[in-house]
């Protein structure tokens, strides 16, 4: 654009538009996102490749090897045929029908996995004392529930079974404490089909990271 000042005032409109619509909701975005990775990854575990495209997107995306039929705007419908080249899948936040773009390797837009009632958030870093955190909240929470906490804390995304695993009880009582933590603010979770992904919210990572510096 070779008027600047008509491009500083287009800038200026767009930091308005995003001051307005998107900013007041970018956590909420951000804690969807983040679930939807979460989700996603457990498919492509669960299932390989073949699983993690026919739940990005059933209703406009088939994958029908080794083509990957795409209904786009307008009812356009496009075929991928991969060959073995990569592809990109993008996480939409307000498109449910697919946007394919072609660069380097084809990229797909897919919406995100939007369960408003529960999301998952980024959990304590790797040099977190497990122990110290254990010993200053089970005072507070009592020791099961404070090993359920710190579990979750230790381990991203873990399932129901795999918290019980991990910490050493039966899975109804996994269940039991992460319902009590999620009612107190501390724990959120994503259920797909029949397994459900626990993490920290904002307050159990703060909880967890001021009882380590402690």
């Amino acid at each position: 654009m070779d008027d600047a000042a008509l491009f500083a005032e287009l800038c200026t409109g767009l930091g308005h538009l995003h001051s307005c619509l998107l900013a007041p909701y970018w956590d909420q975005f951000t804690q969807l996102l983040t679930a939807d990775r979460s989700l996603r990854m457990q498919q492509l575990v669960a299932g390989g490749f073949e699983e993690l495209l026919e739940q990005a997107n059933p209703r406009w995306m088939r994958w029908k090897p080794p083509v990957l039929e795409v209904q786009m705007m307008s009812d356009v419908e496009r075929d991928l045929y991969l060959e073995g080249q990569g592809l990109l899948l993008v996480p939409s936040m307000f498109y449910t029908r697919p946007v394919v773009t072609q660069g380097h390797h084809p990229a797909v837009s897919y919406p995100v996995f939007q369960d408003q009632r529960i999301a998952l958030e980024p959990v304590v870093s790797e040099t977190t004392d497990a122990k110290a955190v254990y010993d200053r909240v089970s005072p507070l929470l009592g020791r099961t529930r404070a090993l359920v906490l710190v579990t979750i804390a230790e381990h991203e995304d873990c399932t129901t079974k795999e918290l019980a695993t991990r910490a050493g009880i039966a899975p109804a009582s996994a269940s039991e404490h992460a319902t009590v933590l999620r009612s107190a603010g501390l724990v959120r979770s994503v259920r797909h089909r029949n397994f459900v992904l626990h993490s920290l919210t904002p307050l159990g990572l703060a909880l967890v990271n001021n009882s380590e510096q402690r």
